[in-house]
């Protein structure tokens, strides 16, 4: 059997409230255990893109600049 149930961003917050602050820190670690928050972004590999971009017929001279300013964003920089 499954049941859903639609819940409100307040209604959710409201409930947090009335929690102590173990059990606070116990949705904060199961949050996290679960990955439920924002995911990395998962860059594609630069030769890829241009690969992507070089098969719609762009110009060299953009596809120059596009790779050059990609290279430069920080999406792309090593971290």
């Amino acid at each position: 059997m499954q049941i859903a149930v639609d819940i409100t961003l307040p209604h959710i917050l409201k409930l947090i409230s009335q929690m102590n602050l173990n059990e606070i820190e116990e949705v904060k670690k199961t949050i996290v255990k679960k990955e439920l928050y924002f995911k990395k972004f998962q860059k594609d590999d630069l030769g890829a893109v241009m690969s992507d971009f070089k098969k719609e017929n762009y110009s060299d001279e953009f596809l120059k600049e596009l790779e050059e300013g990609l290279k430069r964003s920080s999406v792309y920089h090593a971290h």
